[in-house]
């Protein structure tokens, strides 16, 4: 394996020249004149050429090249019809069937500009921000039992100043529970931040190699991380939505007994409530469209008057209006039913009569 320092291709002829280039697409260390030459040659024109020194410890990618079943086979294919990324024995073996099998040069044409990379970067945020929101909570709540068992001490010395020296071992009692309670709830919210941690900076550490790829990345590479990223966003949406529903926000406060005997001084008292922060998924808040209000018929203002035959008005059957204004009339006449048509809905135009046959 040739040196993080050395041109690749030159190392496999056994030469030692200096790289300056990284090729994203052959995962090759360039030197100057091999990434002049890689560049004049028509198939790797498409290549992604970029400074070494811009790549640092990202050098090694999560995105991967080869297939998960035939590890020898590089993923060349993107099956639509299962939206999955494959390589030409899994296209043979699997997908025969299916219609919408494309090569992935052009299936990751444009991937910068796709609703998938769009989706997988809000997603990658909205999981940010509630994990974020989490550990914030997380820590709250551990401030606030803090304060309470401050609170509560002072409490306890308060009451305990009533009694003389019996109450000593009941207030240590007291006290010990207290803290036995603090690290109780200590222990089980610090091991909910140990897991939104792990969550946090994992989606961390995938943002910034999104990041990375897009800017430096080849376009296959970028494509097959976005699927990558799919899975991985889903199990991150349901381990923290775990999280959320395992999270209870608790609190300790000290119920003072108002006729205090020697044997107790008080009790310690646990209120647990779900937790406030809580999560959905990007694409469902999305989907939660606000209806307008709709708004009621204050009334009626009258625009046309249509003064008809009072012998029509009696044989009135029914009413409609054209799309181009035109005011339709018929009779309900079983002998003679005529049809009357008015300009404007209001000038007369003309009258067709309709024969029965017998």
């Amino acid at each position: 394996m040739a040196s993080a320092s050395f041109c690749d291709p030159c190392s496999e002829a056994d030469k030692s020249l200096t790289a300056t280039k990284y090729c994203s697409d052959c995962e090759e260390r360039l030197c100057t004149d091999c990434a002049e030459s890689h560049c004049r040659f028509k198939a790797f024109k498409s290549h992604h050429v970029i400074d070494l020194s811009s790549i640092g410890s990202n050098i090694l990618m999560s995105a991967k090249k080869n297939c998960n079943v035939h590890s020898e086979m590089i993923l060349d294919y993107y099956c639509t019809d299962h939206e999955i990324v494959c390589c030409r024995a899994c296209i043979s073996n699997e997908h025969r069937l299916c219609q919408n099998v494309l090569p992935l040069e052009l299936a990751s044409k444009d991937v910068r500009k796709s609703a998938l990379f769009n989706d997988v970067m809000e997603d990658m945020t909205h999981l940010i921000t509630t994990l974020n929101a989490l550990d914030n909570n997380r820590q709250s709540n551990l401030q606030s039992i803090e304060k309470s068992k401050s609170t509560i001490t002072k409490q306890i010395r308060a009451v305990k100043s009533k009694f003389l020296k019996q109450i000593d071992d009941l207030e240590r009692e007291l006290t010990t529970s207290l803290s036995s309670l603090q690290r109780k709830h200590e222990m089980e919210i610090n091991k909910q931040k140990q897991e939104i941690s792990q969550v946090l900076v994992n989606v961390i550490e995938n943002k910034n190699e999104m990041d990375f790829l897009r800017a430096h990345g080849s376009k296959n590479q970028l494509f097959i991380f976005l699927r990558q990223q799919v899975t991985n966003i889903h199990s991150a949406e349901a381990k923290i939505q775990q999280i959320v529903s395992d999270s209870q926000e608790f609190d300790i406060t000290f119920d003072e007994k108002k006729d205090v005997k020697l044997e107790s001084l008080g009790s310690l008292l646990e209120f647990v409530q779900p937790c406030q922060v809580q999560y959905k998924p990007k694409k469902f808040q999305q989907a939660q469209i606000k209806a307008e209000p709709m708004k009621n018929i204050l009334g009626f203002e009258k625009d046309t008057v249509l003064k008809l035959n009072t012998n029509v008005v009696k044989r009135l059957f029914s009413v409609s209006v054209t799309d181009n204004n035109k005011l339709l009339i018929t009779l309900a006449e079983a002998s003679d039913p005529k049809f009357y048509v008015y300009r404007d809905c209001k000038e007369f135009e003309t009258e067709i009569s309709f024969f029965l046959r017998t």
